[in-house]
């Protein structure tokens, strides 16, 4: 029978078991079908070796496809290249094409701390499987399921397999050889398109900023009592994000080096926009900050506990988060404190280019040329800083 697509898609699937259709024209080439599925295989022994190899599926992939690339397959079989080529193509697991892409793209920490995130807690039983044979299917029964537990977590966690799958087609496909499959997530937005999620808008304001506030201030645990460099690191970095409105991972990972103590000023290298952001402190951070330095032990502002986990620097605030929430009833984030601060500024009526230089968004878009010429002075942001900190401290009212 000669493969084309009439005949190919007149193929029944079986009752069970398997079946294989060999096509009249090129030997070796053929169609398996089973109780789910029918794909383009190959089929030919070499030198005592019989080598089956799955090309893709009948509805992925056209018959002129996979026959062009079943007679590659063939010369290789034929040459004794294939097992040479065997393991850069569709043999390479989901695993294996993940750390590949962690080595080749520049990725900030915090992003590669998701990507692992996400594959390790979501798409664990993927890891071993060789990544071209995770099927449309496959991606779309995962989405759903993960939709059920969170919309959000589903659209990041397949947009990065996604992501990987793309680079891995790109890595191993050659001129000679290519990886002819389409990315099997582009199902999600063709059958039911990408979860459609609100803007979240959660932040502290006039009915419980105070509250809040000083549920912080007094938060102490037994390692309060100590007087070493770990000393009150999870209050101080709270404080430190209702006071500079930076990103949590900036805050954690904030180190001496990057503070310059004389002038009282940060300079996170780096960050997530790419440019250098130089924020001077309010004066009761600077008071916060000094009493860290005193007792400075490593490289970071906001040290680990040696005693609790051999972290270098706190990986976050939950346990403080929760026990001011039993405490308060209030329910907050540490991004939903970088809100708050956008928010107090903008209700203080700093401009528009003040507020982006204290929270680090650039200026200066195509839309927005005046943005570029603009610049804030550091005596105008540290005014900012202390009013901020008023606010939370009662002795202003931004809310009226």
């Amino acid at each position: 029978m000669k493969l084309n697509k009439s005949n190919v898609d007149a193929i029944v699937l079986t009752e069970k078991g398997q079946a294989i259709h060999r096509d009249s024209d090129l030997i070796g080439f053929a169609v398996r079908a089973t109780t789910k599925s029918k794909s383009y295989i190959v089929e030919r022994r070499h030198e005592g070796k019989l080598y089956r190899v799955t090309i893709g599926k009948t509805n992925e992939i056209t018959p002129v496809e996979a026959k062009k690339k079943a007679q590659t397959i063939l010369a290789d079989i034929a040459n004794g290249e294939y097992e040479k080529k065997k393991e850069g193509s569709n043999e390479v697991t989901l695993e294996q094409a993940f750390d590949l892409y962690l080595k080749q793209r520049k990725l900030k920490p915090l992003s590669i701390n998701t990507y692992h995130h996400c594959i390790d807690t979501f798409l664990s039983d993927w890891k071993s499987k060789p990544i071209f044979e995770i099927s449309k299917k496959d991606v779309f029964d995962r989405f759903i399921k993960l939709t059920e537990y969170s919309p959000t977590q589903a659209n990041l966690t397949l947009k990065m397999f996604g992501s990987i799958w793309r680079f891995a087609q790109v890595h191993w496909s050659t001129d000679e050889n290519p990886i002819l499959k389409h990315n099997p997530i582009d199902v999600i937005p063709a059958k039911r398109g990408w979860n459609k999620t609100k803007a979240r808008t959660r932040h502290l304001d006039e009915s419980n900023i105070h509250v809040f506030y000083n549920a912080v201030l007094n938060y102490f645990t037994e390692r309060s009592l100590y007087d070493d460099a770990s000393k009150n690191a999870v209050r101080d970095l709270v404080l430190f994000i209702m006071y500079t409105g930076c990103r949590r991972n900036e805050a954690q990972t904030l180190k001496w080096e990057n503070v310059d103590i004389e002038k009282g000023l940060f300079i996170f290298k780096d960050p997530k926009n790419g440019d250098d952001h130089l924020l001077p402190m309010g004066d009761h951070l600077f008071e916060i900050i000094k009493q860290r330095y005193e007792l400075k032990n490593n490289e970071y502002v906001f040290p680990g506990s040696n005693m609790v986990s051999k972290a270098k620097h706190v990986s976050g605030a939950q346990g403080l988060l929760e026990a001011v929430r039993e405490q308060t009833g209030i329910e907050i984030s540490l991004h939903d404190l970088r809100r708050t601060f956008a928010t107090i500024c903008n209700n203080l009526d700093y401009g528009p280019y003040t507020i982006k230089r204290l929270l680090n968004h650039r200026s200066g878009a195509k839309n927005d040329v005046t943005g570029g010429y603009v610049q804030v002075s550091i005596k105008k942001l540290r005014l900012a800083m202390n009013d901020i900190e008023a606010v939370y401290q009662g002795k202003l009212n931004c809310f009226d």
